[in-house]
């Protein structure tokens, strides 16, 4: 028992060394911050930080989304832009082949002359068509002045004014976009003059 006394004794002179201020110590604690209340700040600015992390995430998703769909959309629109140049350059050539198979076809040169061309002829629009190139060679149709070229005019009683009697040079189209419209005679009636 007199372990205990010492104990006690010890325990009430470390009191007295503090100056009997033990409550007034276990006040100011109680005044300060709440272990709980650092808890929940710390935990709201957790949620916070986490809210603000995905925000970011979402957006860079939807960035590289975005990034991949106009790579697509500008390799597409290259790729159109070329055809666009080739079938450009390429319409001449063309052009040089129907000339050459009316004139052909005028002279004695023989029928495989004739063939030869046509074949050719064939052959190239084929593989133009592959590419996506529409021709335009409209015949005893409304003139569409959006894709058809006058040329010149023809009287003709058959057919209304206005009307196309003969297409002179074929029109073509890539898509949407006009290459070249297609040159026509149009009807032109006498008595209406």
């Amino acid at each position: 028992m007199s372990g205990d006394n010492d104990s006690e004794k010890e325990f009430e002179q470390s009191n007295a060394d503090d100056g009997g201020n033990t409550l007034p110590q276990a006040e100011e604690a109680s005044d300060g911050p709440k272990p709980s209340d650092d808890i929940d700040e710390k935990l709201s600015s957790a949620y916070a930080e986490n809210e603000s992390v995905k925000n970011k995430y979402l957006r860079a998703v939807a960035d590289i989304e975005n990034l991949r769909k106009r790579t697509i959309r500008e390799r597409e629109d290259a790729v159109h832009r070329t055809r666009l140049q080739l079938f450009t350059d390429l319409l001449p050539i063309l052009d040089s082949f129907k000339l050459g198979l009316m004139e052909a076809e005028k002279s004695d040169g023989g029928i495989q002359v004739v063939q030869g061309f046509a074949m050719a002829m064939n052959q190239f629009e084929e593989a133009m068509k592959d590419y996506g190139l529409e021709v335009i060679e409209p015949t005893d149709g409304e003139f569409d002045p959006s894709i058809h070229e006058a040329i010149s005019y023809e009287e003709s009683k058959e057919h209304k004014d206005g009307t196309i009697l003969k297409t002179f040079r074929s029109g073509y189209r890539l898509k949407n976009n006009l290459l070249r419209p297609a040159s026509v005679i149009l009807c032109k009636n006498a008595e209406e003059n």
